[in-house]
């Protein structure tokens, strides 16, 4: 393996000095390639009007002498040509679309009429200045990382691949949470080396793929599966049973299968039996210190894990999880799935919904449960540890230290003593095991497991498409490259473009095994930057690159066979084809992938899991997996909604949501059991659409506690679509009052008496303290609560705000029905944000004149459907320039 990396590298040093040679020479071909198109006839009569309105209603607090927020208005006022500063102009349109300019306390304001001419107006002035200075769009943009993967996985038939060949890349950059900007998404000599390295590992695996045994193997693993598990159950029972007893995010959470240290011997498909039983769901302590739902059935989970790259008792960096099963109660049975392991790869059992931080739990049962634990409180712990019930502070250091003087003063006269004392055995493998003989909570005992396979599949073919089993000719190996480059580049390729490729093969061949050669060639071709990038040339999208640009947006994966074939005859760029595509790529469950992509950026929930709450404070967001079903609940929210063609309405007021049990518990919802999700009806009012989903809260909060001025940019930059200014660099930061004695409320009022501070703080405060309503997870809540355990209330919540453009609210049902009035505003962010996804590029002046004359023809923005949203974004100009 090490040799072949060594001689790819050798012989691709050249071919990776011309690419990036080619590379610094395209962009210089891209600028040269502009062509501007003829003026429009200037709209004179607008402009005036824009100007006057400037004049009369702005430049006092955004002249010569005010430069409120720090703009200046006077010299936009009186410039010839508004097109110089259309930035600003945007954002003067979208102040008065939200109301807030001029602001409510301005001793002269316009009248309801003037702001709607206004408005008209200054829409005629931006689209028309926008044709008058557009020239064609060329965003030379590489595939981001989660791109470049799925478009492997795809070009060699290796979408259930466990390995992750792009691990150690360094992640992509982000413009405004977008990872798929052209202009963040550079390509340098080390990017380049990596992608070489990963090649060389997509490679291996699929040609591991055609060295699959012939005949099936079945493994039986019975207890001990893993004998020296740390922390040792009392209750297991060597050839019968082993117990799974705390969730896999602790450490020593999973039940490993130590007889198969090296992973299963090939890659392929595996039938994974296991036989087990959920025990004491129905427990005697008291649910807040187990923090496991009685409701709900003990879950046991198949985790994969690379046995080469870590302890498999352990959360492996390689983990993938293979399925998640309800367990019945009491009664052993067995439970099936078929599953892809690659080769070295173990599956591992887990408890996903177990307890979490078995130590601390620990401490709680020995002062709440003393009579179950007499035993282990008797035989363990001194009086003066505060795990013991009648541990005592202010007693227990004379106690501890008459205790170690005895044990000195026995070790001075050469007699038995137990230096550590029992108080310091209570980690020893028998002080767990006599914990847990005592402990009566919820485990899963595992009887026995099975794996058989790799089962026979179509894998074979694949690989011979690629690397044929017999021997062939140059005519025919070129043929295979041409075949294999027409499929990376996702268009057709000429013979002759691939001089390079097929004179590397020829030379690798002379040297090397057919197989070797071909994989050189392959990989020279992954290599290129017409692999890489999404377009490599200037000019009007042709229908190959309108295919790349459909595919990559609503699949966020490379174009199928389909939209190839009706590329090649032309076809794609009409509008009922296209249209037709559209409905069919969103009815694909590959549109699934747009909608996680286009989330994540969005609505920033890429954050989720960076910033994670305490583990006391919050047990249930890890025993009952409350990320990931935040994560599920917003995804099929907006899947539905595209599905359905919901109003953008849904969006801001929605009355329905998608929960299951754990989140239905969060949100105080009865009736819902299990674990699937299910769509339900909301009753409580402080809930509905995304402001009231927990993702969004989570994501908008530090997993500590919250914090308006957060949750406010959230609001105007991913509803609104307004993002503030960022803070002068002057000023400190808000930091909350641990004593409880001073509100969020009161420290941001000192904070808007700061001049500069004041202009954006009065828009962002405002929905934020309305969504402080809802704590760090997203419980609704009526007071903060003081910090440290026990949840005691401390100042009641002020849910009350008055937006910038004078309308007042009391609570965050108030500020929905305010935020219903500005669905234009909505409308239009969400239709830039899903053009910035599909164009990846941030929006210009032109991109944004093309979405206002797109929401012109949408008609209603309240009415307007998702799904009609997006047939509107493909067919827009600025989608196919």
């Amino acid at each position: 393996m090490n040799r072949r990396i060594a001689t790819c590298r050798n012989t691709l040093e050249k071919f990776r000095l011309r690419i990036l040679a080619f590379l610094f020479l395209v962009p210089i071909f891209v600028q040269n390639s502009f062509a501007v198109q003829d003026s429009t006839p200037k709209i004179e009569k607008d402009i005036g009007r824009a100007k006057t309105f400037v004049n009369k209603y702005c430049v006092s607090c955004h002249g010569p002498t005010n430069q409120e927020g720090d703009r200046r208005f006077d010299q936009l006022a009186s410039s010839e040509f508004p097109a110089e500063q259309s930035e600003t102009w945007h954002e003067v349109l979208d102040r008065l679309n939200l109301g807030d300019m001029p602001p409510d306390d301005a001793p002269l304001q316009p009248s309801d009429e003037e702001r709607l001419e206004l408005v008209a107006a200054m829409t005629r002035i931006l689209t028309s200045t926008a044709n008058e200075s557009r020239k064609p769009q060329t965003v030379f943009r590489r595939l981001n990382h989660y791109e470049y993967d799925a478009t492997m996985r795809s070009l060699l038939g290796l979408e259930k691949m466990l390995e992750n060949p792009i691990d150690e890349f360094t992640p992509d950059a982000k413009t405004d949470h977008f990872s798929n900007i052209g202009e963040t998404l550079v390509l340098s000599d080390f990017l380049l080396t990596r992608y070489l390295e990963a090649s060389e590992r997509y490679f291996q695996n699929l040609r591991g793929l055609a060295a699959q045994p012939t005949n099936k193997k079945t493994w039986t693993f019975n207890a001990p599966f893993c004998r020296n598990m740390p922390n040792p159950d009392g209750l297991d029972r060597d050839g019968e049973y082993q117990h799974i007893r705390e969730n896999a995010t602790d450490n020593f959470g999973y039940l490993w299968l130590k007889k198969l240290r090296k992973g299963v011997p090939a890659s392929g498909e595996y039938r994974i039996r296991i036989k087990a039983a959920a025990i004491n769901r129905d427990h005697p302590f008291k649910d807040w210190i187990i923090n496991v739902p009685r409701e709900d059935a003990l879950q046991l989970s198949i985790v994969a894990g690379d046995t080469r790259a870590g302890d498999m008792a352990t959360n492996n960096p390689t983990d993938r999880r293979l399925a998640v099963m309800d367990i019945a109660d009491d009664e052993a049975q067995w439970y099936e799935t078929t599953a892809w392991l690659d080769k070295h790869f173990q599956p591992r059992l887990g408890y996903p919904n177990g307890p979490v931080r078995i130590k601390f739990m620990r401490h709680l049962l020995m002062h709440n449960h003393r009579d179950i634990f007499a035993g282990f409180i008797k035989d363990r712990i001194h009086i003066f540890h505060s795990m013991h019930p009648d541990f005592d502070r202010e007693t227990a250091p004379a106690l501890e230290k008459k205790f170690l003087e005895e044990q000195e003063q026995l070790k001075q006269a050469g007699k038995p003593y137990a230096v550590f004392g029992k108080a310091h055995s209570i980690h020893t493998d028998e002080a767990w095991r006599q914990f847990y003989t005592e402990y009566q909570g919820p485990r899963i005992r595992v009887f026995e497991v099975q794996i058989e396979g790799p089962l026979q599949t179509e894998t074979e073919k694949e690989v011979a498409s690629i690397f044929p089993s017999e021997q062939v000719d140059d005519a025919t190996a070129n043929e295979l490259i041409r075949s294999f480059a027409t499929r990376a580049f996702r268009r057709p390729v000429k013979l002759d473009e691939l001089a390079a490729v097929t004179k590397l093969y020829r030379g690798q061949s002379k040297t090397h095994s057919q197989h070797d050669a071909l994989q050189v060639a392959y990989q020279a071709i992954v290599c290129s930057p017409s692999f890489l990038y999404h377009r490599t040339k200037a000019g009007p999208l042709d229908d190959f690159e309108l295919a790349n640009r459909l595919a990559y947006f609503l699949w966020s994966s490379p174009p199928d066979a389909e939209l190839l074939k009706l590329a090649s005859k032309n076809l794609l760029r009409e509008p009922k084809t296209l249209n037709e595509q559209v409905e069919r790529l969103l009815d694909d469950p590959k549109s699934e992938n747009m909608v996680a992509q286009f989330t994540d950026a969005w609505l920033q929930l890429s954050k989720l899991g960076t910033m994670l709450p305490d583990r006391v404070e919050h047990p249930e967001y890890y025993n009952q997996r409350l990320e990931e079903a935040m994560r599920t609940e917003t995804r099929i929210f907006i899947q539905d909604a595209i599905s359905r063609d919901l109003d953008l309405s849904v969006l801001v007021n929605g009355k329905h949501t998608f929960v299951n049990s754990s989140l239905a518990r969060l949100y105080n919802l009865d009736g819902v059991e299990g674990h699937e999700f299910r769509r339900v009806k909301l009753t409580d009012e402080n809930r509905g659409g995304l402001l009231g989903q927990a993702s969004v809260l989570t994501a908008s909060a530090n997993g500590i506690d919250t914090s308006p001025v957060l949750r406010g940019v959230w609001v105007m930059e991913c509803l609104l679509g307004t993002p503030p200014s960022p803070p002068p660099p002057d000023v400190e930061p808000l930091e909350p009052d641990t004593r409880g004695t001073t509100t969020i409320r009161e420290q941001l009022a000192k904070h808007r008496d700061v001049a500069t501070c004041n202009n954006c703080h009065r828009r962002i405060d405002p929905p934020g303290f309305a969504l402080e309503s809802f704590d760090e997870i997203g419980n609704f809540r009526t007071h903060y609560l003081l910090p440290g355990y026990g949840k005691k209330k401390g100042a009641k919540i002020d849910a009350s705000g008055k937006l910038a453009s004078g309308e007042s609210f009391q609570d965050v049902k108030e500020l929905r029905a305010l935020l219903l009035n500005r669905m234009d505003v909505v409308a239009r962010n969400v239709a830039t944000k899903l053009l910035v996804h599909a164009t990846g590029r941030i929006d210009d002046h032109q991109d944004r004149a093309d979405v206002i004359k797109l929401m012109e023809k949408a008609g209603n923005p309240s009415e307007l459907g998702f799904r009609t949203l997006i047939h509107s974004v493909v067919q827009s100009e600025a989608f196919r320039r």
